[in-house]
């Protein structure tokens, strides 16, 4: 099997996934309103058509499926999202996002000379922009953590 078709298999086993925990989310009551729904089966949607794509474009097999060093980042972006998502319910939202996202910038800048504090504003920036967008224009409340 090639990393596109493994690529592809693990986008549909995702999706679905993501369609299953989304018809967990209670519906919106408001007349009009989209409901919290609907972003989660976009991105649902989109991944499965996307994985589905792979699985029948797929490359011909290569002789090595990952290196040491790229299995390697792919658990450690693994683990940091994971920290996150138990991070986010003690630290809160703001605390455990900008902390995961100064992980993986500082890991995916590695050897390009990035500065640190370029990297401390871009996690602050990103943080702030999606709390505001699912604050106050989603109107989605985030966790605040247990902590603080």
């Amino acid at each position: 099997m090639t990393r596109d078709r493994v690529t592809g298999l693990i986008a549909v086993v995702l999706g679905v996934l993501i369609a299953f925990m989304t018809s967990q989310l209670p519906a919106s009551t408001m007349a009009g309103d989209i409901g919290p729904q609907a972003f989660p089966y976009i991105s649902a949607g989109i991944m499965i058509i996307c994985g589905i794509g792979l699985l029948i474009n797929g490359k011909k097999p290569s002789p090595v499926f990952y290196t040491r060093p790229q299995f390697g980042r792919l658990c450690l972006i693994s683990a940091v999202m994971l920290g996150f998502i138990v991070a986010m319910q003690f630290l809160g939202y703001v605390i455990a996002c900008f902390a995961a996202l100064l992980v993986l910038c500082s890991m995916f800048s590695q050897g390009k000379g990035i500065a640190v504090w370029k990297r401390i504003v871009f996690a602050a920036a990103m943080t702030a922009v999606m709390y505001l967008m699912f604050v106050k224009v989603f109107s989605i409340p985030l966790p605040s953590g247990v902590l603080f």
